[in-house]
């Protein structure tokens, strides 16, 4: 499945300065959490190999629309910037976009070109805390499996040492060694789980990785704080607990 149809986002063209950004594959020190346009990936080591079948199959979700157009390159803009689907910020729980709900730590990521190599996506390995799985899920998770999720966006640094990002302003990435709360999508035919959304979790402080609500001014710019929950890590797991819907393991 093309991107186009599962965001169904406006495409802006953008300028951005690449040293501003934060381009990141482990936590940020920062006491406040940044938005992420994912991790900065060698353009070498982020195209698909011709005989891994499964990583052709997920790089094809991320093909354009437009075959005619270039591939990535030294002539590509620096930066696209995307916003998602308004439906997204309906419900700050979406159990009912989601297969599976987790806590996990996030223990690589690395950005892929799409099977066309005219967009990017980003993949990270999460390893399992705890989940809630939904009763008719293909694939049910449990604590201390790792599984694989993924997102739009990322940024490719070509031979030339030219970085080139693809992000959703809306949609941040999240960070290696950070720990998160998920609510997933599982794919059958490419084996791992689309994030639907997520919130950073640092223990007494937890996070919003999307942006709910386009009003706030903070999100203006690219980069911004990922905005404060108000609860601390067991507040917000409760609540996500109370409000498990019937259909799902308890």
């Amino acid at each position: 499945m093309r991107r186009h149809t599962i965001f169904g986002f406006l495409v802006l063209l953008l300028s951005f300065d690449n040293g501003a950004l934060a381009f990141a594959q482990t936590a940020a020190t920062s006491d406040t959490p940044q938005y992420s346009v994912g991790p900065l990936t060698d353009y070498s080591v982020a195209v698909p190999g011709p005989s891994d079948v499964l990583r052709l199959r997920r790089g094809q979700r991320y093909n354009t629309l437009d075959s005619s157009g270039p591939e990535l390159g030294a002539q590509s803009d620096d930066g696209e910037v995307g916003l998602s689907s308004p439906h997204f910020y309906l419900d700050p729980f979406p159990f009912s976009l989601s297969d599976t709900v987790v806590v996990g730590q996030v223990t690589t990521g690395q950005a892929y070109l799409s099977d066309d190599k005219r967009d990017i996506y980003s993949e990270f390995n999460v390893s399992v805390q705890e989940a809630r799985t939904i009763s008719s899920a293909e694939r049910h998770i449990q604590s201390g499996d790792s599984v694989v999720v993924q997102r739009y966006g990322g940024a490719i640094r070509l031979p030339s040492g030219k970085v080139l990002f693809r992000a959703l302003r809306d949609f941040s990435m999240p960070l290696v060694g950070k720990r998160y709360l998920l609510f997933l999508k599982y794919d059958p035919s490419t084996e791992d789980f689309h994030i639907v959304t997520g919130y950073q979790l640092d223990g007494q402080l937890t996070y919003n990785l999307d942006v709910h609500s386009r009003s706030d001014q903070i999100y203006a710019k690219l980069i911004h704080p990922l905005r404060d929950q108000g609860k601390n890590e067991q507040q917000l797991l409760d609540r996500v607990k109370a409000i498990v819907p019937p259909n799902w393991e308890k």
